[in-house]
């Protein structure tokens, strides 16, 4: 059992415990899955109460499951929440030996919980080095608002990065001047230009 606590606006936090294999086989279908809340007898009201996982807390070496906070929500309401967004199609900028580089996995979008995606698609086919697709690129389906700039650059193509050998400069001699010599030759050659002719 994982445990956790579910609250919403209206309602004080309520500690809970979780089976793990139940929340791993709603998970599987996406961040944004929609969990139906059974407190069984310990439920007064007969309604049933629908929660979204706001955040999980993983050991940080095991990465076991710790902890799981969820948000109650009313499916007739909308809510926002991050939804990753995923590349289709392969860059044409790729083959030049550019690179894809993403500025950003996520946008932000509001929707009512059942409607809410668990992904977003962008084309990035047709992006070549040099280009970039915005927030503006990403189809957004019926209910869903993206709540982001326009503007703001999902992935660009860069261009490849080339890396230039370093050039040794090889110092210009004057006309007439000889290089100077270093080491036991050198010091050799300056103790006969210092010897005394007879």
């Amino acid at each position: 059992m994982v445990p956790g606590v579910t609250y919403s606006k209206h309602k004080a936090g309520t500690a809970i415990a979780i089976k793990l294999e139940d929340l791993k086989a709603a998970m599987a279908h996406g961040h944004n899955v929609v969990l139906e809340l059974d407190f069984g007898e310990s439920s007064k009201s007969g309604k049933s109460r629908f929660a979204v996982v706001k955040e999980m807390q993983f050991h940080p070496v095991k990465r076991k499951l710790l902890h799981v906070d969820l948000h109650e929500v009313d499916l007739t309401q909308e809510i926002e929440s991050p939804v990753p967004v995923e590349a289709v199609g392969t860059a044409a900028g790729l083959a030049d030996g550019g690179i894809l580089d993403w500025e950003r996995r996520e946008v932000m979008v509001r929707a009512r919980p059942g409607d809410m995606p668990a992904a977003l698609e962008v084309d990035v086919s047709e992006l070549v080095i040099g280009h970039n697709l915005t927030v503006a690129a990403l189809q957004a389906p019926e209910g869903v608002t993206v709540v982001e700039d326009e503007e703001a650059v999902l992935v660009a193509m860069l261009a490849p990065k080339i890396e230039e050998e370093p050039v040794v400069e090889e110092e210009e001699l004057e006309e007439g001047e000889e290089p100077e010599l270093v080491g036991e030759e050198g010091a050799e050659e300056q103790e006969k230009e210092e010897e005394p002719s007879s």
